[in-house]
């Protein structure tokens, strides 16, 4: 599988949960805008992202869900929109098709670059700081004071 790039985008898990009740919004959005068994297919498939999004940890969950698991949902999710219109008969009409196809790619790509990562607890960084700033501070100035010590002719 390959792997997200040093350079590319990270989406905190605020933001992909924030994108997960979007795409589960827009499904029953796209539900009432179609008629017969694509309508009930939408409905159930936005109602299941939105139940996900919402039995998500916190901040904007409020369930048991982890975030590993989060991720394993989202992920049978993404594979449930791509097969729903192969799975429900739903391939006869174009637009079904894109609009499911279209839900699974934008929530694939949300997983892809989601950072499913704990956050730091805060005072962390401060605490981290306090420990290791004397020493970085004595090692910059260490370095800095044996530059001047060298003579300027003298190789490197």
């Amino acid at each position: 599988m390959p792997r997200r790039g040093a350079r590319s985008v990270v989406v905190p898990f605020l933001a992909h949960q924030l994108l997960d009740y979007i795409v589960g919004l827009y499904l029953i959005q796209a539900g009432s805008k179609t008629h017969g068994r694509a309508a009930a297919v939408s409905y159930a498939a936005g109602a299941v992202v939105l139940l996900a999004a919402t039995l998500s940890g916190r901040p904007l969950g409020g369930g048991p869900l982890s975030r590993p698991a989060h991720r394993v949902v989202d992920i049978v999710l993404v594979v449930g929109l791509v097969a729903a219109p192969f799975v429900f008969g739903l391939t006869d009409h174009a637009p079904d098709v894109v609009r499911f196809e279209a839900a699974a790619v934008a929530l694939g790509a949300v997983v892809w670059f989601t950072s499913y990562a704990r956050p730091r607890p805060r005072g962390e960084r401060a605490r981290a700081i306090r420990q290791q700033g004397p020493r970085v501070a004595g090692q910059l100035l260490g370095r800095k004071m044996a530059a001047k010590r060298r003579p300027p002719d003298s190789p490197q």
